[in-house]
């Protein structure tokens, strides 16, 4: 005897039946989401315009790409903040996807995330090529997310201070910044740079002062 299927079973078959993505297909599908929607302002523009205020509330980015890339993909150019950072790392830590991250930090940063301020200003640092303004806008954005209390924003904006190239030097600002990425504890990688960093302030400070000829 023919029986007639109801068409909504039919389409709860289908989807049943879909096959999952493989991890290379996930990520491949990922990329194209990433390398279709992303902007010319967030692969160009300058982190530092884009600096909340306040920070957003962002989820345990650790984990929450996990075994999903395109999910997040389609996340994050839904304006979840966490996705978009969380996929960023993804992508910075592989190669072959590394110039996709910045895009994303840059979105997270728009979004309402510090780190992905701090992280984009990072990544144009270290651009062979672009506009040499873009070495002042990387100290804006680091002045600014320390501001706002993002560590790793004032380790590089202590740094910054040290160094005096992108903005005037001056060492006893750089002491009162980089005693401030120390929020999230000893323990924390931004607050180890800051202490190594104010470490060889005192050891050269120490050495000036043996100078022959110093009072």
């Amino acid at each position: 005897m023919f029986r007639v299927v109801p068409f909504a079973l039919l389409l709860l078959g289908g989807v049943a039946c879909r096959r999952p993505l493989t991890p290379e297909e996930d990520r491949a599908q990922a990329l194209d989401i990433v390398r279709s929607r992303v902007s010319v302002v967030e692969r160009k523009g300058c982190p530092a315009d884009v600096v909340p205020d306040r920070p957003a509330e962002k989820k345990d980015f650790t984990t929450y790409c996990d075994k999903r890339l395109s999910w997040c993909a389609e996340a994050c150019f839904g304006s979840d903040v966490t996705a978009c950072y969380s996929l960023a790392l993804v992508l910075q830590g592989d190669t072959r996807t590394t110039e996709w991250a910045e895009p994303l930090f840059y979105r997270s940063c728009a979004l309402g995330d510090m780190s992905g301020c701090t992280n984009r200003a990072a990544g144009l640092q270290v651009e062979k090529d672009g506009p040499s303004s873009r070495l002042r806008c990387v100290a804006l954005t680091y002045e600014r997310t320390c501001a706002r209390g993002d560590p790793w924003g004032c380790a590089m904006h202590g740094l910054e201070l040290v160094q005096g190239k992108s903005v005037p030097r001056d060492l006893k600002k750089a002491r009162e910044v980089l005693g401030r990425a120390c929020t999230l504890g000893d323990g924390d990688p931004a607050c180890k740079a800051a202490k190594g960093l104010l470490s060889q302030m005192d050891a050269y400070e120490r050495d000036q002062a043996q100078a022959p000829g110093t009072k």
